[in-house]
């Protein structure tokens, strides 16, 4: 028993020096989805209004979890060094409390996944329609037009009778054209240049993208969303184990005494 306990005691300290780890690396999501200029980007075309902050919702999340988890791993550390019986017990209960969470995050993830697949097409036209006059609206447009090649959210004609007033002739972003200064467009989408304005205007195929950006949208997020529930199952059997681990080293803490 002693070995086992022994043992026991070793992989609880190894597992939660990772699960330290893996909190860490959430919180970094969590800050990441809230500063990275092509994440935020990405959430601005897929919000019909300024009431929907779910994604923002989601990161806050993140970032709650990803400290809890943090917190939780130390304490983990410390009662297996210590041999605290409490602080182990604190330990297992809130583990218990991980899973649970990390069951209704998921739960909810592939909710949302079923969600984004039925109304996607829905979401982004209305977007273009409602608030394509705001700046950060068409700067996550234009984004997701040069990286995907696209044009709105099934075709061109989404931009028919929007909210936005384009200038002179043009009835299409620029981004929907086929450029003449691709790179330097991506950088910067305010400087992207038709390769022939006249014809992407007018809705010619040979000068516009005639796929919509819906599809690759999808598969961008569906993409990150099985990663997410990958991650959160691999650490939900590692958190099992770890339960199983306390337990054992709990049971064989003062039987010397």
């Amino acid at each position: 028993m002693d070995c086992c306990a022994s043992i026991a005691r070793a992989l609880l300290i190894f597992f939660n020096f990772i699960f330290w780890i893996c909190g860490g690396a959430i919180l970094g999501v969590g800050i990441w989805f809230l500063v990275d200029k092509d994440i935020s980007s990405r959430i601005e075309i897929v919000q019909i209004d300024s009431g929907d902050d779910y994604f923002k919702f989601a990161a806050y999340l993140f970032i709650a979890f990803g400290a809890f988890v943090f917190i939780v791993g130390f304490a983990g550390m410390c009662g297996a060094i210590r041999a605290s019986k409490c602080l182990l017990g604190f330990y297992i209960f809130f583990v218990l409390l991980v899973i649970f969470a990390e069951i209704g995050a998921a739960v909810l993830l592939i909710l949302y996944r079923m969600e984004v697949e039925d109304n996607i097409v829905k979401l982004l036209q209305e977007n273009i329609k409602k608030r394509y006059n705001e700046e950060t609206v068409r700067t996550g447009w234009d984004l997701a037009q040069l990286e995907f090649e696209c044009c709105g959210a099934v075709n061109s004609m989404d931009y028919e009778n929007i909210t936005y007033t384009f200038p002179g002739t043009q009835t299409v972003p620029n981004t929907c054209c086929k450029l003449s200064n691709r790179e330097a467009a991506l950088d910067d989408p305010s400087k992207a240049t038709p390769s022939d304005s006249a014809k992407c205007y007018n809705r010619d195929d040979t000068e516009i993208y005639t796929k919509g950006c819906k599809d690759s949208l999808k598969d961008w997020a569906l993409k990150h969303s099985t990663i997410i529930i990958g991650v959160g199952i691999g650490i939900a059997v590692l958190e099992i184990f770890s339960i199983v681990w306390a337990c054992c080293f709990c049971r064989n803490i003062g039987k010397d005494d």
